[in-house]
């Protein structure tokens, strides 16, 4: 048995070295910085005091979703704290969610929608007046609301007030799978 060139063998342990130095790094790292995943984002909803301690408590309740807001009946998000109360107002309470790789999984992109790819999911409706600027318009966002639910889809689009990134879940799908995001808390 030969042994390796003194050279050699520090080549090779100078490599194991430096990968064990740059794993202990990356771990470092992660553990200061903390691991970021899409299944770990925080959603914000922004409510009156006492239906925010009333989905801490209970969670959120169907019941009272508004058929009226821009996609119909469902539960209204934001990716920022600050869209959640330009969309509402700023003595709202806010409820911190945390969001599922399932909400990941069924959630469209409409925040730059086109009315082809609109028309991809709704077939050939009229859509003269429902896109401005990127935001989609009430009539045309209860039809994409009605879509999301029949197909168990999460809408993401574009907020009127800030330009920020909004999500709705529609009731229908929040109802079949409730754990498609979690309160965590209130402020």
């Amino acid at each position: 048995m030969t042994t390796p060139p003194a050279s050699e063998s520090m080549t090779l342990t100078s490599t194991a070295d430096h990968r064990k130095g740059a794993l202990s790094l990356i771990l470092v790292i992660i553990l200061v910085l903390g691991w970021s995943s899409p299944a770990a984002a925080w959603l914000f909803h922004a409510t009156r005091r006492a239906a925010a301690r009333s989905i801490l408590r209970r969670g959120v309740n169907p019941a009272k979703l508004h058929s009226k807001a821009r996609f119909g009946s469902g539960l209204y998000l934001s990716r920022r704290r600050s869209t959640a109360l330009a969309e509402k107002g700023a003595s709202s309470a806010v409820v911190k969610f945390k969001s599922s790789r399932a909400l990941d999984k069924r959630t469209v992109d409409f925040r730059q929608p086109t009315s082809r790819s609109i028309k991809a999911r709704l077939g050939n409706s009229d859509l003269r007046g429902a896109i401005k600027k990127s935001i989609i318009g009430p009539k045309l966002g209860r039809k994409l609301g009605r879509w999301g639910g029949k197909q168990g889809k999460v809408i993401e689009y574009r907020s009127a007030q800030t330009g920020g990134s909004n999500l709705v879940i529609p009731k229908q799908v929040l109802q079949k799978h409730p754990n498609l995001v979690r309160s965590i808390s209130a402020r």
